[in-house]
């Protein structure tokens, strides 16, 4: 049960295959992923918590910022 010609046989540890298969390809292209430790500019992960935190402090001064300009057209 090989995927082409260059697959170990199934007896051959996980691990083994995994192995062979990285060294048989190191220098012969670009990878298809990259760890974000090794990505250059890459931004550090969104906090959800922070993000949640900071949407909630914008709606509060959006409605601050909004009632202060239904009093001051009220009052004009």
């Amino acid at each position: 049960m090989g995927f082409g010609p260059a697959r170990p046989p199934v007896t051959e540890d996980v691990a083994e295959v995994i192995a062979k298969d990285i060294q048989s390809g190191i220098g012969k292209g670009l990878t298809s992923e990259v760890p974000l430790a090794f990505q250059t500019g890459a931004h550090a992960p969104i906090n959800p918590e922070a993000l949640n935190q900071t949407r909630k402090k914008l709606i509060i001064f959006g409605v601050i910022v909004a009632a202060v300009l239904v009093v001051l057209w009220l009052s004009a």
